[in-house]
């Protein structure tokens, strides 16, 4: 064999392995390439997804497609705005406890200033309408015989009804949270608690210090419409005769109000 045969052999081979090794590198770079961007387009697609998770708005929309005949609703922040706003409104309470001759009601205005939603300061008035208990109206009418009669025996009852009391308040909202009605209403609500010190006067004229302290809810109708239902302990001192007393009441209250 001529050594130019011989050389365009050799020349031959190195060609073919040259284009071989080409079509490799060409083959893995798309390979590499197409690699590359089905991970992107999954990692993209996995990035939405988790970014969905967090969406209220899906997550919405996904139970009404799941299940249209109900409705969800999720809270995200407060219904009702309550910093620094003001509240005014009056109120009805019960009584219970207190002197066993007098059964007592009151009706009265209060007024909570909300420094934020957690907190409030506020003023309650509150003046009592009094009568006797079926024990009292028993000894007072005995009484009142006795002394007909020109006899002696049963004393009239010795009671010193209150007249009205004021207290000034704080309260702590540390529970918040909304009801559904039927589907239909879905009020706003907080859980509070209330401590008070103020005057009770009795009808002796005296001008008793008072502590008061309780719980109760609070329900926000709507940005103006207000409703509270509060069971309170509230105790002062009176004086039926030459000495003072202390009396023990149990008040449960209903108010409505509007927030300015």
């Amino acid at each position: 064999m001529k050594l130019s045969q011989l050389n365009k052999m050799f020349l031959a081979v190195v060609l073919i392995l040259v284009s071989v090794q080409s079509f490799a590198a060409s083959k893995s770079k798309s390979t590499s390439q197409s690699t590359t961007s089905s991970s992107s387009s999954v990692s993209s697609a996995t990035e939405q997804d988790l970014d969905s998770l967090a969406d209220d708005s899906a997550l919405i929309e996904r139970a009404k497609v799941m299940d249209p005949k109900n409705r969800v609703q999720i809270v995200q922040k407060r219904a009702v705005d309550r910093n620094l706003r003001l509240e005014l409104g009056g109120n009805y309470g019960y009584i219970g406890g207190g002197d066993s001759y007098l059964t007592s009601q009151n009706l009265g205005a209060y007024m909570d200033f909300h420094i934020t939603p957690n907190w409030s300061v506020g003023f309650r008035y509150n003046n009592f309408i009094n009568s006797l208990t079926e024990e009292g109206k028993s000894v007072y009418q005995a009484a009142v015989q006795n002394q007909v009669n020109g006899t002696t025996g049963a004393l009239a009852p010795a009671v010193d009804s209150p007249v009205n009391s004021e207290l000034a308040t704080i309260a702590w909202y540390p529970v918040y949270g909304k009801m559904n009605f039927f589907n239909s209403w879905v009020p706003h609500f907080d859980l509070y608690a209330l401590a008070g010190y103020g005057k009770t006067q009795t009808e002796s004229g005296l001008n008793s210090d008072t502590f008061a302290g309780g719980m109760g809810i609070a329900l926000w109708l709507s940005q103006h419409f207000t409703s509270h239902l509060e069971v309170r302990y509230q105790t002062y001192q009176d004086s039926p005769v030459a000495s003072t007393r202390r009396e023990n009441l149990v008040i449960g209250q209903v108010s409505l109000g509007i927030l300015l």
